[in-house]
């Protein structure tokens, strides 16, 4: 009979132990979701935190028929800056094959509330005045919190065609 309960006692030790060493391990488990959860919330935040709009007037938007060059103005209506340099824009679902970049008014940080001016060049438009073009942007924030956002944007507007 007493083999019967120190048995019994090592095999209640060996359960609290290993349950023991069981709940450790899920609690340091469970910190570690919490710690990921909490990183993609703040990213999720700072994504919220990056935008970009078109600029200026949609309907008038510059054309050189001789240079065949789109001027486009787009504000960086984020609270994050944007980077110049990692940036597509498309016309008519195209890409140009020339992009040229200047931001206003500091000429090279685009920070919020700037603008960005987008000279793009494609030898085969044909374009006249008047005619109506998609344009779609799409960018980068800078390194927001260690990671980099993106902000997109897109609008139909009308090309003030000049020689």
């Amino acid at each position: 009979m007493a083999d019967g309960g120190a048995s019994s006692m090592i095999m209640l030790i060996t359960g609290l132990l290993i349950s023991g060493g069981a709940s450790a391990v899920l609690i340091a488990e469970w910190s570690d979701a919490v710690r990921v959860t909490q990183i993609n919330e703040r990213a999720s935040a700072d994504q919220d935190d990056v935008s970009v709009a078109l600029a200026g007037d949609p309907a008038m938007v510059a054309h050189n028929t001789t240079a065949n060059t789109i001027v486009l103005y787009f504000v960086n209506t984020g609270a994050h800056d944007l980077d110049t340099s990692d940036l597509e824009v498309l016309i008519d679902g195209e890409a140009p094959t020339s992009v040229a970049t200047s931001v206003k008014p500091s000429g090279t940080d685009w920070n919020p509330g700037d603008l960005l001016e987008v000279t793009l060049t494609e030898a085969s438009w044909s374009y006249s005045d008047g005619d109506d073009v998609a344009v779609y942007f799409i960018g980068v924030s800078e390194s927001v919190n260690g990671r980099a956002h993106s902000a997109s944007t897109n609008a139909e507007v009308r090309l003030n065609a000049f020689a």
